[in-house]
């Protein structure tokens, strides 16, 4: 009969921990060479697969409205599953200072999207730059 409790209480317990959730995301970003175009870009997460993310991502990023040269050259700029995707940039509107990274996790995504950002912004720039997203599978719905 202890057994059996035991055996009951652990399935039980087992019962009550939360299993994480596998989804998919992805990363459109649109870019001409020319810092004053701007960048467009969207974003999906906690799609099915990364297929869908993707489809999701690069048809917001050709909505886009703040880059209207730069939504031409919408492409996926990575796909996720389990991870992050972030985006920096210097707010400055002429500045090449820009940075996305897809990632494992939110703060290695943030890290790495401002080190991208201050490597291309021009030295007196760097300081301006600012993560503007960042959006992960298990984040509140798109």
């Amino acid at each position: 009969m202890i057994a059996r409790i035991g055996t009951a209480l652990g399935a039980a317990a087992i019962a009550l921990i939360p299993l994480k959730v596998l989804a998919a995301g992805a990363l459109a970003v649109g870019v001409t060479g020319n810092p004053s175009d701007g960048l467009a870009f969207g974003t999906a997460w906690n799609y099915k697969t990364e297929g869908e993310a993707s489809d999701a991502a690069l048809q917001r990023c050709r909505e886009y409205k703040g880059a209207p040269k730069a939504v031409l050259r919408c492409k996926i700029a990575g796909t996720f599953v389990d991870g992050c995707l972030s985006i920096a940039f210097d707010p400055k509107d002429d500045s090449p200072g820009m940075g996305w990274v897809v990632a494992d996790d939110r703060n290695t995504a943030e890290r790495r999207a401002m080190d991208e950002c201050r490597r291309t912004a021009p030295t007196d720039r760097r300081q301006f730059c600012k993560v503007v997203t960042t959006k992960c599978d298990g984040d509140p719905a798109n």
